[in-house]
């Protein structure tokens, strides 16, 4: 029996028809890749900062290398629950070279992270962006034993909850260079868990 050319025809246009109907992969980074992007790209910006500008808490800049991260992980991406202070208050904060400085105190944050509730007080900027020093059992065998710290843009916080990115926690000017003055975490944010995310010791 002869093959007819135009049943040959019909499957080859059925067949690019379910072909350009099948969706196509997303080429669009995931926001957890896109996240990590801007990470790395921030994370080089910084090396450079340190590297070149006058104001780098760097010794040696000729020798500088970059610092030293724990990898990224989208699991440190935590919303924290606010609670915010009755009344604007200034509090003061002891700094490593014994003195001490004035922060506003804008509330508690609270989380629950590996099943254990986790509180930080979180401070304010005359600017309205938040500062949240804190030190967590990585320190000082993987950490600055100092501690690090989080600034988090005011627009972060939406509907009393707050984002957290531990991968951007940092150390203080005072870690590499000792005749800066850095504030100390205060009782209430040193944790009794450990946050493997952000810069870690060389």
């Amino acid at each position: 029996m002869k093959f007819n050319r135009w049943i040959l025809i019909l499957i080859v246009i059925v067949g690019g028809l379910i072909y350009f109907s099948l969706p196509k992969q997303s080429k669009t980074p995931s926001q957890s890749s896109a996240d990590s992007l801007q990470i790395v790209e921030n994370r080089k910006a910084k090396d450079e900062q340190f590297k070149t500008s006058d104001e780098s808490p760097i010794p040696d800049k000729a020798n500088f290398k970059g610092l030293t991260y724990f990898p990224y992980n989208s699991t440190w991406i935590i919303p924290f629950e606010i609670t915010r202070s009755e009344k604007v208050k200034r509090v003061s904060l002891q700094m490593s070279d014994g003195s001490a400085d004035s922060l506003l105190v804008f509330g508690t944050a609270q989380a629950d992270i590996n099943g254990k509730e986790i509180r930080l007080l979180v401070y304010q900027h005359d600017s309205g962006d938040f500062f949240i020093p804190f030190k967590d059992k990585t320190a000082p065998t993987e950490t600055y034993g100092g501690g690090r710290y989080l600034e988090l843009p005011l627009t972060k916080l939406k509907d009393n909850q707050l984002t957290i990115d531990f991968n951007e926690a940092f150390f203080p000017y005072c870690a590499y260079n000792k005749t800066f003055a850095c504030p100390i975490p205060p009782k209430e944010n040193q944790l009794s868990i450990r946050i493997p995310a952000g810069e870690k010791n060389p």
